[in-house]
């Protein structure tokens, strides 16, 4: 996906009109579009594309929600409730209303999308994050620990991420998988992304009409939405960054 970001085979919006509907070959890797241009550069900005949306929507859900949900379970009574209050407000808005609200002041652009979608996912990880930190604070070592005079920092840092963050890391992935389909399906609808720019959404939009004609200009972004969540969903299941933590 980043290598799109880079390097492209051919100039994306090259169009060449005499080159349509062409099928692979070794000078267009994935054929050509209805307008002659090379599908594997276009393919490849889109994987750049998304990248920065799950990028984003990885960066401000998960460390804006955890860091929102742990605070409120250290502080605890009326500062724990206004906390979780505040953060449940970014659930009940939908996803759709905040993608509109940032395209309208930041304008159409992955980075807008990505912000959109993990200000949305703030909500669910503060209040995970809550929950777990709760239930950490509760266990016998940790009594034990405060016993002995260990202060919140050094808590924190020894006993109460490690046991949160691996669980975390966990619906980060599904949380990322999911931000691939959902950015696609607001490029699909021409939200959260310029539709000058190819996007696998806005790809599958484009390129619909040509379903029965040459379906494989659809088949290739539908493919490269369905392997990149699933391949996210994976890594984080197995365990991958919790092994590095």
């Amino acid at each position: 996906m980043a290598i799109g970001g880079f390097w492209q085979p051919h100039d994306p919006d090259a169009v060449d009109i005499l080159a349509r509907h062409q099928g692979p070959s070794q000078i267009h890797l994935l054929g050509t579009d209805n307008i002659g241009r090379d599908v594997a550069s276009r393919m490849l900005i889109g994987g750049w594309r998304t990248l920065i949306v799950v990028l984003a929507v990885a960066g401000i859900g998960f460390l804006g929600g955890s860091l929102l949900g742990t605070l409120a379970a250290v502080l605890g009574g009326l500062a724990e409730q206004a906390i979780l209050r505040f953060c449940e407000l970014f659930i009940v808005v939908p996803t759709l209303i905040w993608a509109l609200t940032a395209a309208a002041i930041f304008g159409l652009s992955p980075l807008t999308a990505g912000i959109a979608m993990g200000l949305a996912g703030v909500g669910p990880y503060a209040l995970m994050a809550n929950s777990l930190t709760r239930r950490t604070l509760g266990m016998p070592y940790v009594h034990a620990a405060r016993a002995l005079g260990v202060g919140t920092h050094r808590l924190m840092m020894r006993h109460v991420l490690p046991n949160t963050l691996p669980i975390m890391f966990t619906h980060v992935g599904s949380n990322a998988g999911q931000a691939v389909v959902n950015y696609a399906s607001l490029a699909f609808i021409g939200l959260g992304a310029d539709p000058s720019k190819p996007d696998w959404g806005s790809m599958l939009f484009e390129y619909r009409m040509f379903i029965f004609d040459d379906p494989m200009l659809m088949i290739w972004p539908g493919i490269a939405i369905a392997l990149i969540a699933t391949l996210i969903s994976l890594v984080f299941d197995d365990g991958l960054p919790n092994r590095i933590w």
